[in-house]
């Protein structure tokens, strides 16, 4: 049997009490949410609203969670990176680091993230196997008004990437031209919501307050038909309870939250349920990413959203507390957690390329993690066990003195074991980089993929009408 190999860190009645409990919080104290709109649309649906505060009875919570689908497709520009969720193979999905706002290139001094690092950013994961989407950055460009940055950015990912753009906005008043520029690119506002090649992402302020720009989000993007993927980024001791249960507790009723208002707005609407936990060291006050208690939080979340409601879920699979790239403790977390992670009920894991905590993204890091990605990614699928496999009937008839090289067993089977290409593996006459060590390797091949052509993936047309929206969003938001 495939994929069977797991963590749960709940047993059953954990989980039960879990669901209920995060239930309870939505149902009894409520949510804080000053977007009218918004709750004129939750009062309709049955929610109890007392000024900013707004409450979920149990029947529409059930009834929102009765629409959530169980199946369905996320988009890319080049439709050979499409992602079916449930993945047909058990396994996961991967994407980039969202929020870092520093670049730390291959030479040179980390730098704010400008348009020339998200370029080569998207050339790299275009070429990187086992980098599923991606998200925006954080992006500083020099004569670019911090108000439309991101709708900036989002030129740049509709004109460079091929694989689905996760987008982040950074002002409530930009959603509605952010959504207005992937409606262009897909033909019409029905094409995009049939095909959605972009999702969104909402977050909670913990516990269980929400931003205007948040609340915007989740309602644009739901009267829209546009996936999201809502969020919560507690941080253990700091909004949330110190322990990893009880963060994981205030983060999946964050999350569930926005999953009933979406679902209300727009049943059906497809969600991935994202929380990204954090701790804060007490000795420090620094809030860490990688250390080990808080991964039981982001387990227990995976096994509630998946196990308990069957909801598609995503958390962090990498990343790493450390500056450096090239450093023990950076290799160390982001091995530990990805290996934890893989074996979590995850439809997705992200951060892929990050360090500092998430602040900063490397190219470097990027394909390195790409390698870590295709490592876990093999631990996920699992074994089958049966006679073929075993070779049974060859080991009892004995007839093995000559050994294995040649048997038809070894030739049907030695092509599945996994390798890791940046990986030694031994000698090997004529292979150019046995002396050289990891991170040389690694150097090699960021100038081997940058060396490859770059791809616009948009016609000129396109382009030009993109940026109009763009211009009309900057005199719009700038004017404001």
């Amino acid at each position: 049997m495939l994929g069977r190999i797991k963590y749960d860190v709940l047993n059953q009645a954990e989980l039960e009490l879990f669901k209920d409990r995060v239930q309870q919080l939505l149902s009894k104290r409520g949510i804080i949410l000053e977007h009218e709109a918004l709750k004129d649309e939750l009062e309709k649906a049955g929610c109890i609203v007392k000024r900013k505060h707004v409450y979920f009875p149990e029947e529409v919570i059930e009834r929102a969670l009765s629409t959530v689908p169980k199946e369905f497709t996320f988009y890319a520009p080049d439709e050979k990176y499409n992602m079916k969720f449930p993945n047909e193979e058990g396994r996961f999905y991967t994407r980039t680091c969202t929020g870092g706002m520093n670049y730390l290139p291959v030479e040179g001094e980390k730098h704010l993230v400008n348009f020339d690092d998200v370029r080569e950013w998207y050339h790299l994961t275009n070429q990187l196997e086992n980098i599923s989407f991606v998200a925006l950055p954080s992006t500083c460009e020099e004569g670019v008004p911090a108000e439309v940055i991101d709708v900036y950015t989002l030129e740049q990912a509709l004109l460079h990437s091929k694989k689905h753009i996760w987008i982040q906005p950074y002002e409530g008043a930009n959603v509605k031209h952010l959504i207005r520029m992937c409606q262009e690119v897909a033909g019409g506002a029905e094409e995009l919501k049939e095909k959605p090649f972009v999702s969104f992402i909402s977050c909670s302020v913990p516990v269980l307050k929400f931003k205007n720009m948040d609340a915007e989000i989740i309602y644009q993007c739901g009267k829209a038909g546009i996936p999201v993927q809502p969020c919560s980024l507690p941080t253990a001791g700091a909004n949330t309870p110190v322990t990893a249960q009880g963060t994981a507790l205030a983060a999946c009723a964050d999350v569930l939250a926005q999953i009933i208002m979406l679902q209300i707005l727009c049943p059906g609407l497809p969600v991935i349920a994202t929380t990204l936990l954090f701790s804060l060291d007490m000795k420090t006050t620094a809030t860490l990413q990688s250390n080990t208690e808080i991964t039981f939080g982001r387990l227990i979340c995976m096994q509630v959203f998946e196990q308990g409601y069957g909801i598609r879920c995503h958390s962090y699979g990498t990343g790493t507390d450390s500056f450096h790239v090239d450093d023990g403790q950076n290799y160390i977390e982001r091995t530990s957690l990805i290996h934890m992670m893989a074996m979590s009920d995850a439809s997705v894991l992200g951060g892929a390329g990050q360090l500092e905590t998430a602040l900063t993204i490397s190219p470097l890091q990027l394909i390195i993690d790409n390698e870590i990605f295709g490592m876990a990614r093999r631990l996920r699928k699992g074994l089958a066990v049966d006679d073929e496999t075993l070779d049974f009937e060859e080991l009892l008839a004995g007839k093995d003195k000559s050994g294995y090289l040649m048997s038809d067993h070894t030739m049907a089977h030695f092509k599945e074991m996994h390798r890791q290409e940046l990986f030694f593996k031994g000698t090997v006459e004529g292979r150019d980089d046995a002396n050289l060590n990891m991170m040389e390797r690694v150097h090699k091949k960021y100038k081997e993929l940058m060396a490859n052509p770059r791809e616009v993936v948009l016609g000129e047309a396109l382009q030009k009408k993109v940026h109009e929206i763009v211009l009309e969003a900057e005199k719009d938001l700038i004017s404001k």
